[in-house]
């Protein structure tokens, strides 16, 4: 079994927070090494030069229309120069539930991180295809919205892009981002798929993350240790209601409606399934190599979630995998060199942190043959 491990920071394991995954044969835990030496990143390639817009010089940018599972789903599609009869590898990027195809929605506006990946992968010859999953942006909503059917459509879009003829169908790669990392392993299952990005994957079901994130939302506002008390015992009720499954949006109370549940209480069976879920056993069903990414600076996806699918990816024996921890990266994949704030999460002005770029080009120029 081939494993490549590169730690960063110290990572602890909490028993009540990890549950194995059931399984046959050997099911013993393994424990983090404590390290806490820093890496040492050099800055990524330079990239080419852009045009007046800002988008890269030669990138030829077009806007796609695929099925996915009973549905039509939009999507842009960037394209590298290629030569006449030239056949380019890909990445399908999969955004987080809260996302669109080009960014993360913040207080003051939207943090292109996928638009800004993908103009980056361009620049190293691949083709990227990012699309707005179903109900969001401009792909259409059918009355159903499940994971087990967002997943179904992340497999239509590596079908679409094994279909191009300008992309090699043996060398189209996975992307995910947040809970769409979710998705993108699922994906990843399949023998159509060369291998497996993720970053700020959680480790978690989404009870826990869910309840994270709404804490650390309270403290942002400067809310009162008993202002949280009572927002979070009401939270849990509305926890306990959507992963009992068979709720209807109404049943849930107006106040709770802020960006993190109003999602959820729109789509029900999303919910259901996307809190009880457990996410660990799907990184290691991954076919191919798979690059496990997290941030240290990350306020939404905590160092210990990287440990947890450490974890998973030993314990299901997967042959060929890399778990990194770069220190001044956060949830947005951007650069942060001071302390995690909201304030930090809503400039709009960082670049993508250059550990990720370079981590990124170095893994996928040693497996993309």
């Amino acid at each position: 079994m081939k494993v490549i491990l590169t730690i960063t920071l110290v990572l602890g394991l909490s028993g009540s927070d990890f549950a194995q995954p059931a399984r046959s044969g050997k099911s013993k835990r393994n424990t983090m090494p404590k390290s806490t030496k820093l890496v040492a990143t050099q800055p990524a390639k330079k990239d080419a030069p852009k045009t007046g817009n800002g988008t890269v010089a030669g990138l030829v940018a077009e806007e796609v229309k695929f099925k996915g599972e009973d549905v039509s789903l939009a999507g842009t599609l960037f394209l590298p120069k290629i030569k006449a009869g030239q056949k380019v590898p890909a990445l399908l990027m999969i955004a987080d539930f809260y996302s669109t195809r080009d960014g993360i929605t913040v207080n003051k506006g939207v943090q292109q991180t996928y638009r800004e990946l993908a103009e980056h992968f361009v620049t190293r010859g691949f083709a990227v295809l990012r699309y707005d999953r179903r109900c969001l942006g401009a792909s259409d909503c059918p009355p159903q919205l499940t994971m087990s059917l967002a997943s179904v459509d992340g497999l239509e879009a590596v079908k679409y892009l094994r279909g191009r003829k300008e992309i090699d169908p043996a060398k189209v790669w996975v992307f995910g981002h947040g809970d769409g990392s979710f998705f993108a392993a699922s994906v990843a299952s399949n023998k159509e798929v060369a291998g497996l990005i993720v970053t700020a994957a959680p480790g978690r079901a989404a009870t826990k993350l869910l309840r994270d994130w709404e804490r650390q939302r309270l403290l942002d506002s400067k809310a009162s240790e008993a202002e949280i008390a009572a927002y979070m015992s009401k939270l849990d009720k509305v926890i306990l209601a959507l992963s009992g499954g068979g709720h209807k949006p109404e049943d849930i109370g107006s106040e709770m409606l802020n960006e993190y549940l109003a999602p959820l209480v729109k789509h029900t069976d999303y919910a259901f399934s996307w809190l009880v879920d457990d996410p660990l056993p799907l990184y290691p069903a991954a076919l191919g190599p798979v690059l496990v990414i997290h941030g240290a600076k990350d306020r939404r996806i905590p160092v210990k979630d990287s440990s947890y699918i450490l974890e998973s990816m030993k314990l299901y024996e997967h042959k060929e995998f890399e778990t990194h921890l770069l220190p001044e990266m956060d949830y947005f994949l951007k650069a942060n060199k001071g302390a995690p704030t909201v304030e930090v999460d809503n400039d709009l002005s960082r670049p993508l942190d250059q550990a990720l770029l370079k981590l990124l080009d170095e893994w996928l120029a040693k497996k993309v043959k």
